[in-house]
Formats: C-alpha cells, structure tokens, sequence
C-alpha cells in the first residue's frame, strides 16, 4: 500500500509543481522530486523518491514528503517531513534500518548564487530520526539541481 501511495503522490505532484529536483544525498543516495508552492512566497511542499545504489547489498527505494518554510529576504529555508524506506538509508551518523521502515528529518538548507535563469543549485543538511524498535538518529546531506522557478 505505502508503495502505490507514493507512486500516486510522485505522478501527480507534477501538474502542481513549481519545480523538478534532483539531489544527491540522504536519505537515498540518488533522489528526483518536485516542488510546489503552498503559501507563495514563504511555504513550499517538496514531494521525492530515490534510490540508494551505493550501500554494496540491494539497492534501497524510498520516497517522502517535507514541508519547507523560506527565510524572508534570504536564500534560505527550513523545514520537517517524513520518508518511507525499503532499505539501507544515507547518513553520516547511524543507517536506517535494512528491512524498511518510516523516518523524520529536518531540513536546513540554502541556494547557491550561480546567476543561471531557471537553475538552481543548493546545498542541504538533514536531521534524521528512524523509527523501528530502537529509534536511531542519523545526520545526512544533500546537494542538488533545482530546474523550475
């Protein structure tokens, strides 16, 4: 059920969205997405999926929602959600667990200026929180391709 859930939410998301991202980093390793405006101007909704092909044993799919707050008059923006992994997950302090499971992370992140119309790149850090039998905090990153407004 959670797979198909994600696969409707990943193929309608595009009719809203106001921009397609593709990051590398947690909690996947590879991740494509899109963003959509909620409040414009101050609250963006970013829905994505990925896969982790670098952990050496099956590969990891996954995806997950975050709602994001920018800063006024900055090129920053902060915000929480949750992912839905089938396996190992990407992150600095603690992996996820293998057999699949639910998550929380933050998000804390800003664009870099590179002075390109329609392209953006940004850099990300995420808090992340696994939940299972033992709940295991993770510390990731994230850089990415932003295509879109």
């Amino acid at each position: 059920m959670h797979k198909w859930l994600i696969l409707l939410v990943l193929l309608l998301s595009p009719a809203f969205a106001q921009s397609v991202q593709v990051t590398a980093g947690s909690p996947f390793g590879i991740n494509a997405g899109v963003r959509f405006p909620l409040v414009p101007f101050l609250l963006d909704g970013r829905v994505y999926g990925g896969a982790n092909l670098f952990t050496g044993g099956p590969a990891s799919l996954g995806g997950g929602a975050d709602v994001l707050v920018s800063v006024p008059l900055t090129d920053l923006y902060a915000g929480a959600g949750l992912f839905y992994a089938t396996g190992t997950t990407v992150s600095l302090v603690a992996q996820g667990s293998s057999s699949g499971g639910l998550g929380a992370r933050g998000v804390v992140g800003t664009y870099l200026k590179v002075g390109l119309p329609l392209i953006g790149f940004f850099v990300e850090v995420h808090p992340m929180l696994f939940f299972g039998g033992s709940s295991t905090f993770g510390l990731g990153a994230a850089v990415g391709a932003n295509i879109g407004f």
